[in-house]
């Protein structure tokens, strides 16, 4: 059981675990840190902080996912607050008066919650959310600090300012220039948010609440008409964040090495993975059993094509063609023929690709894939020294023709339609999907100076 909170200016690390022991705790929530957490029913984690400027932020899609693997879920004070206003009726649960606010539609812009802080780890506050300067106004009303007719220039100026900018005495300043009559007013607001901390920062308010929520018991499901989280439907987007946050072998690699990032480098490099492309591919458009192989999977398929009109009578020798080299359509029958056209051709869905996530039957052996994932993690390793050294010493760089010879010595083909047709056996949509995968390993290649990064 474990209570993961998402935390950057509002809150120290310290005041966290002060108020929640043995908390984990994390930076503001980005985009994918959700699906990158191994949590079940058991787990609990709050948003309190999180990014949008800098990089993506967290999708809706990770919540509902993460909501539908049993894991509760709290929001407040900032972009916690805003996620759980849009999705509280999916059972994620909101607290405080931002969350209210938003809620209620008092507040509808992100704007609201935004400052701007330093990327260190601390993630110190350099400025003062427009939300905060709202409850200031109405506190200092109702402690008399502040003359009631003021309250709307006051607002004003603050909303004047970008957020990035947004500081007490920046509030003085623009106020001095926008609205000569409230600049007294300006001044003793500032003085009352020095004063009072404690009636002048809503969102810490709205976190520390938060905090001690984590440790009540559950809210009641969503009522009925409400759809609970597991019910919405899940993506090939969400699937593909998923494969590409999750981590290949937990705890291995602090840097970060991703599912799909290791079915990459198996896709290139392992020997048997055409044939496992190959059970996969024919096993997914048959619809069959996992465990039927050989000429009875190949019937399989052939059969399930048949009943959506694909047949080998019936496809166009444009299509034989494109998907076949000339040598491949000397050798062999027609259906031989159709069945590797199945294989090339599959896709998970329209235009898609043809897995997004890293499906069991792709991995291999738990072997191979801790040795892949090691691989990966020496290849960027290494591409990041290199980059140290100069511009344009980075794999996107790296000439073309350089990444394709790559392949050429790695598979043991040269002309152009084998190769296609080697990487379309390895479940690349194109060979120049295969060329700027490869271009990760390239380097570690040549430093290695071997046929392949790692034996598999």
């Amino acid at each position: 059981m474990t209570t993961h909170v998402f935390i950057g200016p509002t809150l120290s690390a310290e005041e966290v675990l002060a108020a929640v022991d043995r908390a984990t705790v994390h930076g503001p929530v980005r985009h994918g840190d959700l699906l990158a957490l191994d949590t079940g029913a058991a787990d609990t984690v709050l948003i309190v902080d999180g990014v949008f400027h800098q990089t993506a932020p967290v999708r809706h899609k990770e919540i509902t996912d993460t909501l539908a693997r049993g894991t509760r879920v709290i929001g407040a004070s900032s972009m916690g607050a805003l996620r759980a206003a849009e999705l509280w009726p999916y059972g994620m649960e909101g607290v405080g008066l931002v969350f209210g606010m938003y809620a209620r539609g008092d507040l509808d812009a992100d704007e609201e919650v935004a400052v701007g802080h330093l990327p260190s780890g601390a993630h110190r506050q350099l400025t003062v959310p427009l939300v905060n300067v709202r409850w200031t106004i109405s506190n200092a009303v109702a402690e008399r600090a502040l003359d009631p007719g003021h309250g709307v220039a006051l607002l004003e100026a603050a909303r004047a300012l970008h957020y990035t900018e947004r500081s007490w005495a920046a509030v003085v300043h623009t106020t001095r220039r926008l609205r000569p009559a409230s600049a007294e007013a300006a001044e003793a607001l500032r003085d009352f948010a020095r004063r009072r901390p404690d009636l002048s920062d809503v969102k810490r308010r709205d976190a520390l609440l938060a905090l001690s929520h984590c440790a009540a018991p559950p809210r009641p499901a969503p009522s009925p008409g409400r759809t609970p989280a597991w019910m919405v439907p899940r993506t090939m987007y969400l699937e593909r964040w998923r494969g590409l946050h999750r981590a290949a072998v937990r705890d291995r690699h602090p840097a970060g090495v991703s599912e799909l990032d290791v079915l990459r480098f198996q896709q290139l490099y392992a020997p048997d993975f055409p044939e496992r492309y190959r059970r996969f591919a024919l096993t997914r458009i048959a619809g069959a059993p996992s465990d039927l192989a050989g000429s009875g999977l190949d019937r399989a398929a052939l059969e399930a094509a048949g009943r959506r009109g694909v047949t080998a009578a019936r496809l166009p020798r444009t299509a034989w063609s494109y998907w076949l080299t000339a040598e491949e359509r000397r050798a062999g029958g027609p259906e031989h023929h159709l069945v590797k056209l199945l294989v090339r051709s599959f896709r998970s869905a329209p235009g898609a690709a043809p897995f997004h996530d890293a499906p069991a039957e792709l991995r291999g052996t738990k072997e191979a894939w801790a040795a892949s994932a090691d691989a990966v993690a020496a290849a960027d390793r290494l591409n990041a020294r290199m980059a140290r050294t100069g511009e344009r010493r980075t794999p996107r760089h790296l000439p073309r023709a350089l990444v394709r010879r790559h392949l050429v010595d790695t598979w043991g083909v040269e002309e152009p339609a084998a190769l296609t047709a080697v990487a379309r056996d390895r479940g690349f949509i194109s060979l120049e999907e295969a060329e700027d995968a490869a271009r990760r390993f390239v380097l570690l290649r040549r430093a290695s100076g071997n046929q392949r990064p790692v034996a598999l």
